[in-house]
């Protein structure tokens, strides 16, 4: 595959998510190796990322610059999102900026970098660690089409990637970003249940997260939708009907929603909070 980044990858931080979306890029081979730069201030994490994947780690930014052919991408958490940005960005020229900070707007960026640098806002989701993550991609004004064509690539290397306006990333994040635990949440109460009526543990492991799998691709590849589906399965009388009426009865849909609407509720919470903690950034 052509590679996509001509210049070097710079990775500002690689906790889970940063660390699955390297895996991935390197698995796909869209970049070499030699190109990328991790910093990592955990000494531990940094020896793992070094021996696993054989690339340049680094405890904190050096004299180093980066300029137009390079990628910045910049995975801290939110908390010390500002203090780092503002060590990082004399160090960008022109650099393509791409943040994967949950609650950071395109205009946060802005207060701390030059409105020359192209910024771009992704939501990735946990299941980007095994190459089937979804990642939500919204640009500011000033990114050119290359630009976009080479995020894409970075971020399909894992999974599939939507590219929203960012006044939908909050709602979408929701969706995407906390889907994998609610979804869990139900694959959890299917094992315990399973567990509860004498099958094992790792057999009612199989049946819940298999038949979620099955599903999630009856609704992607047929068109067919959760209500179908779900009236195709309960027969009249039997026993999934029974499961249904039970769950509704529960409120159990009703619950989700307020979930759904408390996470959005979060997410501006956390936009609105962007430089309020001035922490020191962990890789001075």
């Amino acid at each position: 595959m052509e590679k996509c980044v001509k210049g070097r990858l710079l990775v500002v931080g690689a906790g889970a998510m940063g660390e699955a979306i390297l895996s991935g890029i390197l698995a796909a081979e869209i970049l070499d190796p030699s190109q990328i730069i991790v910093v990592e201030p955990n000494h531990d994490k940094e020896i793992l990322l070094r021996d696993r994947y054989g690339i340049e780690v680094i405890s904190k930014l050096d004299y180093r610059s980066y300029g137009s052919n390079d990628i910045c991408l910049f995975a801290v958490k939110p908390q010390i999102a500002h203090a780092v940005l503002a060590e990082l960005a004399p160090r960008l020229n022109r650099t393509l900026f791409v943040s994967i900070a949950i609650g950071i707007t395109i205009a946060d960026y802005y207060q701390v970098l030059n409105e020359s640098i192209p910024v771009v806002r992704v939501m990735p989701n946990m299941p980007i660690a095994v190459g089937e993550g979804v990642s939500l991609i919204s640009y500011s004004e000033n990114v050119s089409e290359s630009q976009k064509t080479a995020v894409t690539q970075l971020f399909e290397s894992a999974g599939r990637c939507e590219h929203i306006p960012e006044e939908w990333q909050s709602a979408g994040a929701t969706i995407s970003g906390s889907g994998p635990a609610y979804f869990s949440y139900v694959i959890d109460a299917l094992i315990t249940a399973g567990v509860g009526a004498g099958l094992p543990a790792d057999l009612s492991k199989r049946l819940a997260a298999q038949t979620a799998v099955g599903v999630s691709k009856m609704i992607l590849e047929t068109g067919r939708s959760p209500r179908e589906i779900m009236q195709a399965t309960a027969s009249p009388g039997g026993i999934t009907e029974a499961a249904l009426k039970t769950l509704d009865s529960e409120g159990v849909n009703q619950a989700i929603v307020a979930a759904f609407l408390a996470s959005v509720d979060r997410a501006a919470e956390l936009e609105d909070s962007f430089g309020e903690d001035q922490s020191e950034s962990p890789l001075k």
